[in-house]
């Protein structure tokens, strides 16, 4: 039983890694974008961030997939990029297998729509 309580705790040790992390990726996502924030919601941000291990990647994730199309991005609305970014560990994978699963057949895509494409790319892992 001791053995099974000190492994317990050394668990539990590595866990404010993961909310410091988490902590942090809230910060940047409700933050107000004048002050190089996201602009979410507060209960898209949590959901964004539930579980982030990389900020960086979800925060890029994002901006490509929130950005226009004219400007290099996918035009998806907030809701669709959050669902496409939660817990992003490679922003480039995961927009990359969108743009591919959106895209026309004639234009080498799968020609899934919007919410297929993001149920198939947002399970997107770094390989």
């Amino acid at each position: 039983m001791r053995y099974f309580i000190l492994v317990l705790f050394a668990l539990l040790i590595n866990q404010p890694v993961l909310a410091d992390e988490s902590t942090d990726c809230f910060t940047k996502a409700w933050a107000h974008p004048d002050d190089g924030g996201l602009g979410l919601t507060r209960g898209q941000a949590i959901e964004i961030c539930n579980g982030a291990t990389n900020v960086n990647e979800i925060v890029k994730c994002y901006k490509k997939a929130w950005g226009h199309p004219d400007d290099g991005g996918l035009g998806l609305n907030r809701g669709q990029a959050v669902r496409l970014c939660t817990k992003a560990t490679n922003a480039s994978k995961i927009t990359k297998c969108y743009e591919k699963a959106w895209g026309h057949p004639n234009d080498g895509g799968l020609g899934l729509n919007r919410g297929q494409a993001i149920d198939l790319c947002a399970t997107v892992k770094e390989r």
